[in-house]
Parts: C-alpha cells; sequence; structure tokens
C-alpha cells in the first residue's frame, strides 16, 4: 500500500502551530486602511514574531531584516514598540521620492516602490524622520530598495499572527489625524506610567 508522502513543514508552517492566527476575515480593499498599533498596556511582548511573518511573506526568508514592520526596545523595561508604515495623509514620503518610486495607489490604497527607479538613496525614510513620524520605512538588505508595508494585500500578516494583540488592521478613516510616532515618544509614554521617576529612555540592542 502506497502512503503519501510527509509534509515538510515551513518555518510559516511552524509559526503558524505555536500562534494560531486569530479569528479575521480578509478584508476587501474599498477603503483606505491601516496596521493600527495598540498602545494601551500590556502591549507588545516584544516576540517579533510580526517582523517573521512579514519576511516570509514577502521575500520568503526567516530574518527580519526583510521585514517592513520593526520592534525597537527601550528600558527601563525591556518596553518594546513595533513601528510601521501608518498611512499618513500627507505622505511626506513620497514628497521626498527624487525619483517618483515611492508611489499611493489611489485604486488600491496602497503603498509601492519601484524597484526600477529607487535609488537607495533614503530620502523617504529621512522625510519621515524629520516630519516626527515613526521612521517607517525599511531598506532591503542586499539591494538597499525601499520596503514599506503594502497591507499584504488585504490580509497583512503582521496583525493576523500577533500573539498579543497589539496590531490591528483597521480602516483609516476610524483615526482620521492618527499619524506614525517615533518609537522613543512612545515609549516614553508608556514608561511614564511604569517608572515615572526615570523619564528619559534608552534604545538597546541593534
Amino acid at each position: 500500500m502506497d502512503y503519501p508522502a510527509p509534509k515538510v513543514l515551513t518555518s510559516c508552517d511552524l509559526i503558524s502551530c505555536r500562534f494560531p492566527k486569530r479569528r479575521t476575515e480578509r478584508i476587501s480593499m474599498k477603503n483606505p486602511m491601516q496596521i493600527f498599533v495598540d498602545r494601551a498596556l500590556p502591549g507588545c511582548s516584544g516576540c517579533r514574531i510580526c517582523e517573521k511573518v512579514c519576511a516570509l511573506q514577502h521575500e520568503k526568508k526567516y530574518n527580519p531584516a526583510y521585514s517592513r514592520v520593526k520592534v525597537y526596545q527601550f528600558y527601563p523595561g525591556p518596553i518594546d514598540v513595533p513601528i510601521v508604515c501608518q498611512y499618513c495623509g500627507d505622505r511626506p514620503c513620497v514628497s521626498a521620492c527624487p525619483t517618483g518610486a515611492l508611489t499611493y495607489d489611489n485604486a488600491t490604497f496602497q503603498m509601492r516602490v519601484d524597484e526600477a527607479t529607487c535609488t537607495s538613496c533614503q530620502a523617504c525614510n529621512q522625510a519621515c524622520i524629520d516630519n516626527q513620524r515613526g521612521g517607517c520605512i525599511t531598506f532591503h538588505p542586499t539591494k538597499g530598495i525601499a520596503q514599506i508595508c503594502d497591507l499584504c494585500g488585504g490580509e497583512p500578516q503582521c496583525a493576523t499572527f500577533c500573539p498579543s494583540d497589539t496590531l490591528h488592521f483597521l480602516p483609516i478613516s476610524r483615526f482620521s489625524k492618527r499619524l506614525a510616532e517615533p518609537a522613543k515618544l512612545i515609549a516614553s509614554r508608556i514608561a511614564d506610567q511604569f517608572y515615572p521617576v526615570q523619564k528619559e529612555v534608552e534604545r538597546r540592542g541593534p
């Protein structure tokens, strides 16, 4: 009797076993959406599952360097803060791109990067930082091109697998004035609640 060959588990399969998908349905991209980072305590656990599933989704690599979402750690704490593009209405990153490689698609409500015209100048991320935002754009570790959240086409893996329920996929209309904020500013607010005496937070690690 012939038996089917055993399935070889991928990294994504293993993540699914340990951190099952939350009961979420694929959302039709009929309206502008964003990844909402819940800043209510206790908040992010620092597991970095979001970074890993993002890298797997986009590059098929189990390496956070390929992720569009980044988790920063600060002390006292540790206090972990996930940062991902908040799809700000004014989009200073798009305006700063000298070649037009970074665009916002009004039809699909997604940010897009044209790899052929991206020069790796990083002006987009610098504009994000200069406008007191989160510095939400990462860069491909080998190609150097900009990496920005594209919402995984309507089923963002970071929000789907987040075990601490910190990341959510919600319509932008619910947060019309919400802008990305620097990770350190967010961590400082959390530290004020836990460590009211020590106001300054310090980032540690890579």
